[in-house]
C-alpha cells in the first residue's frame, strides 16, 4: 500500500527567490529541497533553470566542434545525392537555429523524463506518493549543476585543444583511443554527472522522507543502467 510522504517541518520554510535557490543548490541542496517540498508548486522553479541550461548548452554547442561535424554531414548528404546543392546551402544557413531548437527540446524533454523517473521510483519502489510537479522542480533546480559542467568543459577544451576533453576520469587516460571500452567507461565517470546524480538522490530522499542511502541506491542504479546502455549503443 502506498504511503504519503510526511511534511518535513511543521512550519513552512522561509521563502526565497528562484535566483537564491539556483545559487543555494550548489552549497545547501537539502535546504532548497525542503523549501520546495513545503511550499506551493511554482513552475518557475524548474522552467527558469531549464531555460538557463538551454542557453548555456546552445552556446557550448556553437563553441564546440558541432559546426565542423554538421558541415561534414551536410557535405556527405550532398555527395550522395540525398539533397541538392541549394538544399544543402539552405540547411547550412538554418543549422544554427535548428540545432538550438533541438537542444531546447531535448533539454526540456530530459527534465520531464528525469522527473518522471524520480516520481516512478518513489511511487513504485519506495511506495511513497508525492506530486510529479515537485519532482519536476527538484530536477529543474538540479540541472543548474550541468551549467557549471558545460562551462568547465569549455575551459578544458580551450586549455587542452582537445574537443573531446571532459571533466571526467578519461582525462587521466588521454593516451587511450576514444573507441576503447575502458576510455568510454572512464568518460562516463563525469564529475558533474556524479554531482548532479547525488543531488537528485538527496532530492528524492527529502521527497519520500527516507534515508539518503535508500534513495541513492535506486537513483544511482538507474544512472548506471543508463550509462551502460549508452556505451553499448555507441
Amino acid at each position: 500500500m502506498l504511503a504519503t510522504a510526511l511534511a518535513l517541518s511543521t512550519s513552512p520554510a522561509t521563502p526565497t527567490s528562484v535566483r537564491a535557490k539556483i545559487f543555494n543548490i550548489f552549497i545547501s541542496p537539502t535546504d532548497v529541497f525542503d523549501e520546495v517540498i513545503t511550499s506551493p508548486s511554482n513552475l518557475a522553479n524548474w522552467r527558469i533553470p531549464t531555460l538557463l541550461v538551454c542557453l548555456v548548452s546552445t552556446i557550448y554547442l556553437q563553441l564546440g566542434n558541432s559546426s565542423v561535424q554538421s558541415a561534414t554531414a551536410i557535405r556527405n548528404l550532398t555527395e550522395t545525392g540525398t539533397i541538392s546543392s541549394a538544399q544543402s546551402q539552405a540547411l547550412a544557413g538554418a543549422w544554427p537555429l535548428l540545432s538550438a531548437g533541438l537542444v531546447c527540446v531535448a533539454t526540456f524533454a530530459g527534465t520531464c523524463w528525469s522527473a518522471f523517473v524520480l516520481w516512478f521510483i518513489g511511487r513504485t519502489l519506495l511506495k511513497i506518493r508525492f506530486p510529479y510537479a515537485k519532482a519536476l522542480e527538484i530536477v529543474g533546480l538540479t540541472g543548474i549543476i550541468s551549467i557549471l559542467g558545460s562551462i568547465t568543459t569549455i575551459l578544458l577544451i580551450g586549455a587542452s585543444g582537445d574537443p573531446a576533453a571532459q571533466p571526467a576520469l578519461s582525462l587521466l587516460a588521454h593516451n587511450l583511443s576514444p573507441t576503447r571500452p575502458l576510455h568510454q567507461i572512464l568518460e562516463t565517470l563525469n564529475f558533474f554527472d556524479l554531482w548532479g546524480t547525488t543531488v537528485l538522490a538527496i532530492g528524492l530522499s527529502r521527497l519520500c522522507n527516507v534515508t539518503f542511502k535508500q534513495a541513492a541506491f535506486w537513483v544511482f542504479g538507474y544512472w548506471m543502467v543508463a550509462k551502460i546502455v549508452l556505451i553499448i549503443l555507441q
